[in-house]
């Protein structure tokens, strides 16, 4: 097996990594802060940090202690559902994901980062602990394309990983979430992940499924059987309006819950899209 260091352009690697390191908003709940016990008040203290509750029991004032949470973990949430065997072009939408999440993960480990991954379809396939050191980086890779060979795998489900997410109750995390799913997850469990961590979502996308044109013939997607006549000019100028309209509502609904997004498909140099989207997040102090 090659090391996965194969799929990755260094010179780019080299400055995308650079500004992943400076790229995390630290504006949610807790601000990278974590708790450390209690002491005794002394004056100057902001009162705003007493612990009442502990200052009752005891009779005497208490202020709570914090630190700097210095570590970023980072989350890979990875969608290995069947329709990312699709491609139109040179790349399928599983080969782009293998790009971009090497790089990020590549990335993360040369900032000194801790990560892990969800692998996920319609259920959670599996679970890489927060951890650092390249035999991790190894066996998540591996992982990966175990998943990807599979021939039968079943369709993604994002609000399913999402709930199961909100439900760990992660915090001060940076999330970033790959798939090509257009299905919505619901709005509470989003909003509430993107107000305690920092959330990504990369939108994987062949440009055929967005404009039904290419080398496909006659808008076949191979792998899921779904057949669309695009010889037929009336009907693939309503689908690509409808489609257009479906991909403005998710990226609409996603940064409005207060994630960030973007959206990559083979036609697009993946690094400089990365780049620039990175370069954006920072000159706008995220």
């Amino acid at each position: 097996m090659k090391h996965p260091f194969h799929l990755i352009d260094l010179v780019a690697f080299k400055k995308v990594s650079s500004l992943l390191a400076g790229n995390y908003k630290t504006s949610f709940h807790g601000s990278g802060i974590e708790f450390a016990g209690i002491r005794e008040y002394s004056l100057g203290d902001d009162t705003a940090d007493i612990d009442w509750k502990a200052s009752a029991r005891s009779g005497k004032t208490y202020i709570k202690k914090y630190e700097e949470d210095r570590e970023r973990k980072v989350l890979f949430v990875v969608d290995v559902g069947s329709s990312m065997r699709f491609g139109s072009g040179e790349k399928t939408k599983q080969e782009i994901l293998q790009e971009v999440f090497s790089l990020l993960l590549f990335s993360s480990a040369e900032n000194s980062d801790p990560n892990g991954v969800w692998f996920f379809t319609d259920t959670v396939q599996k679970i890489h602990k927060i951890e650092k050191g390249m035999g991790h980086l190894q066996r998540i890779h591996e992982d990966l394309e175990m998943f990807l060979s599979q021939e039968s795998r079943e369709e993604s489900s994002l609000p399913m990983v999402v709930e199961n997410l909100y439900k760990k109750r992660i915090r001060n995390h940076l999330i970033f979430i790959l798939s090509d799913s257009l299905e919505l997850p619901k709005e509470q469990y989003f909003r509430s992940l993107a107000e305690q961590n920092d959330c990504i979502f990369i939108h994987i996308f062949d440009t055929f499924e967005n404009t039904l044109s290419g080398e496909s013939e006659h808008g076949i997607a191979h792998d899921t059987g779904i057949f669309i006549d695009s010889s037929d000019e009336q009907k693939r100028e309503q689908y690509v309006r409808e489609r257009t309209l479906e991909l403005e509502n998710f990226r609409h609904t996603i940064t409005k819950l207060g994630g960030s997004y973007l959206a990559l498909d083979e036609s697009k140099n993946l690094y400089r899209e990365l780049f620039l989207f990175f370069k954006k997040r920072q000159n706008n102090g995220l």
